[in-house]
């Protein structure tokens, strides 16, 4: 699959970019992609329809988007972006996660002062606590290469050819989720490109009752290749806001509203979803959730700990730290 090649414009040096690159770009959100021209993308998936859009037009909406949300209504629209979650592609194999938190700038720094809230209020038959859920190796796992496991599939157009997106699920996400839509206000919180996973969560939740709201890149703070999901930006009240990521820089804000997850990609025996329900479970109804996650994970002490690996580039330390 990844011998074939997808033609870039004529008004670009470089002739051809590899399928494989393309994909690298749904996965790791390489940004260098859109400079090698001006292809059409179109997705298709299982019930959905065809997504297609101009990578200039995508560019310079990501240059310049705002903070947007798809509701629970039954709404269609689509952000004109693609990418799918995970490690960057230049990342060093000895990134550490909290060695990263340790040295972010204050948020303040990064973000406006004012930014309107995403999300609407909640209804008062909406469970007071929420619960927010990565995507990308937290709940799935995408992937190009055929493997006769998928869970699902649903296809990608590259320069007029299709191309499939094999999705496998981690074992009882459907359990998982079936248990926490009575206990949570459920918000997936994605690094993902929406063109990518909207038509995955329509597989999820065709329906939409059990994922409310759903928020993706655009939305993220982009800081030193990482994508961070300031939570504050939903609008909810940080007491009684839990978040479920496999990376958990994407919480580096609020370190103690996070639950870290392994990564997950094809172990058929994993039981971390399973593993979490009765802490979970134990979360809802209590007054600030923060404390009971610190005392739990105890991510500051690891935060605290943490030194500079091996190979790590100093300079960006300081970047960092500016």
């Amino acid at each position: 699959m990844f011998s074939n090649f997808l033609t870039c414009s004529q008004n670009f040096p470089l002739p051809f970019l590899p399928l494989e690159d393309v994909f690298k770009f749904f996965q790791h959100g390489d940004h260098h992609i859109w400079d090698y021209g001006n292809e059409n993308l179109k997705i298709s998936c299982p019930g959905g329809g065809n997504l297609a859009t101009e990578v200039p037009a995508i560019h310079l909406s990501m240059k310049n988007s705002n903070l947007k949300c798809v509701e629970h209504e039954n709404q269609d629209h689509m952000a004109t972006d693609v990418c799918l979650e995970g490690e960057e592609i230049e990342e060093f194999d000895d990134f550490d996660p909290f060695f990263f938190i340790k040295n972010l700038p204050e948020l303040s720094a990064v973000v406006p002062t004012y930014r309107p809230v995403l999300l609407p209020k909640q209804t008062r038959s909406c469970p007071s606590t929420t619960l927010v859920l990565d995507l990308d190796e937290t709940l799935v796992h995408s992937t190009l290469q055929p493997c006769d496991d998928a869970d699902f599939t649903f296809s990608v157009n590259f320069n007029l050819k299709d191309h499939t997106i094999y999705v496998r699920l981690r074992p009882y996400l459907r359990d998982f989720m079936e248990k926490i839509s009575s206990l949570f206000e459920i918000i997936i919180f994605t690094a993902s490109q929406s063109i990518y996973a909207e038509p995955l969560l329509k597989v999820l939740d065709p329906k939409r009752k059990i994922f409310r709201h759903r928020v993706y890149r655009e939305s993220c703070v982009p800081l030193d290749d990482n994508y961070l999901k300031d939570l504050s930006i939903l609008g909810r009240d940080l007491a009684r806001v839990v978040m479920i990521d496999n990376s958990p820089q994407a919480f580096g804000f609020q370190v103690d509203n996070g639950i870290p997850i392994e990564s997950w990609f094809d172990d058929r025996s994993d039981t971390e979803l399973l593993s979490l329900l009765p802490f979970l479970e134990s979360l809802v109804g209590v007054e600030d959730v923060r404390p009971v996650i610190a005392k739990k994970f105890n991510l500051r002490e690891r935060i605290a700990a943490a030194v500079c690996p091996l190979g790590y580039n100093g300079g960006d330390t300081e970047q960092l730290s500016a």
